[in-house]
């Protein structure tokens, strides 16, 4: 049932959604780099939403939705498998690759079903899965060929939490588009946003508010605007200023101190008004932040969790502290602000391991040859299987 002829391998990417998000912005770089001589790729959104399902057709990436608007549990789960088995026995892709906890699940059901030759799952955070989720985990796992991670704590994690095998997994980091990120000026970015561009601004990039810690970062701004009040915070993605996040801006002091950006579609300008990034997660994979900060030669601070430990070189291009220690992150960043010329050398720092471990090329071309690889290895297989029955 797979693509045979002359011309590139189909690709079939999985994903639930195609909301800005780490995950969604990893396939995005798949899509703009991919050899498309070699493979042609096409996006299966499991959900018909998501602010950059536009942007992957501009890239002339075909986009289906099979089972759109169908639960994941009980017979919605079935539609679902049963719309995507039909789709690729449809469309024939010679590999299906899935990515986070659903799509890993009812992605590797259908293409299974279908007879898809080679089948992927995902995992890009160390996320615990109990009960049915760690059902769903487990199932996906087994019927993939190949899990692909993102850092080698992740990979770490898995085969803890999830019994993967570490043989059956492969780390491939996470890439930045070292030349959409790259070191820039401010420009007009902050008179155009409303930002004091004579202050020292201090990022957040974030989705979700509590596993990203939101709270402990705003805390952490107020303890080092006491020895430095020039610092000012800024937090870049899906956080609104509800009431529970306006008495706490009260109660600590950041009133007038604070900016939300909102989600944004023009990072490599953000990064290049703000001074230092600041990651104050308390759990994550590999930080799309983090990555394109340092790309865009900008100090950051983070806390000491899953893959970040492997990206920022603690001294040289940041400084990492314990997760949800405020106080930490404080002290951490007031060393960072009150010496301007060992930021310049951190971002310096950071620019260079981006370029030589985390490029968006470099990922790309590892998992290129990760596909051919698997592809070879079932060609063999079928023909071993053909010498057999003769």
């Amino acid at each position: 049932m797979t693509h045979r002829g002359p011309g590139p391998h189909r690709l079939a990417y999985v994903i639930k959604s195609m909301s800005v998000g780490g995950s969604q912005t990893h396939l995005m770089q798949v899509f703009r780099l991919i050899d498309r001589d070699r493979f042609a790729p096409a996006l299966y959104c499991l959900g018909n939403d998501g602010a950059l399902l536009d942007e992957v057709r501009a890239l002339d990436v075909p986009v289906f939705t099979p089972g759109a608007g169908a639960t994941f549990k009980g017979f919605g789960l079935l539609s679902r498998v049963a719309r995507l088995r039909r789709a690729f026995r449809d469309h024939r892709p010679g590999i299906v690759h899935n990515y986070l906890l659903r799509a890993n699940l009812a992605g590797s059901i259908g293409a299974r079903l279908a007879g898809v030759p080679v089948v992927l799952c995902s995992k890009r955070g160390c996320h615990e899965r109990r009960g049915a989720k760690l059902m769903a985990a487990k199932i996906g796992n087994y019927l993939a060929d190949r899990v692909t991670v993102n850092a080698n704590a992740v990979r770490d994690f898995v085969h803890a939490n999830e019994g993967c095998p570490l043989d059956k997994m492969t780390v491939i980091p996470s890439g930045i588009d070292t030349n959409r990120f790259r070191p820039r000026g401010a420009g007009s970015f902050c008179e155009r946003v409303g930002l004091p561009a004579d202050r020292c601004l201090v990022g957040s990039v974030t989705r979700s508010r509590a596993v990203k810690g939101v709270e402990d970062f705003l805390r952490a701004v107020a303890l080092a605007r006491r020895e430095h009040p020039e610092v000012y915070a800024v937090v870049i993605g899906e956080v609104v200023m509800d009431d529970s996040l306006r008495a706490l801006v009260r109660e600590i002091g950041l009133d007038g101190e604070i900016a939300l950006l909102g989600r944004r579609s023009d990072m490599p300008e953000v990064y290049g008004a703000i001074d230092l990034l600041v990651s104050s997660s308390r759990g994550e994979g590999m930080s799309n932040a983090i990555l394109e900060a340092m790309a865009t030669e900008i100090p950051v601070v983070a806390t000491a969790v899953g893959g970040t430990v492997e990206v920022v070189d603690h001294g040289r291009s940041g400084l990492l502290v314990p997760p949800q220690d405020p106080a930490a992150l404080a002290a951490a960043i007031a060393v960072v602000t009150k010496d301007r010329a060992q930021a310049r050398a951190m971002g310096r720092v950071g620019r260079r391991i981006v370029e030589e471990r985390y490029s968006a090329h470099a990922m790309v071309r590892q998992m290129e040859r990760l596909y051919e690889s698997l592809l070879a290895r079932r060609a063999g297989v079928l023909a071993g299987e053909e010498r057999v029955a003769a």
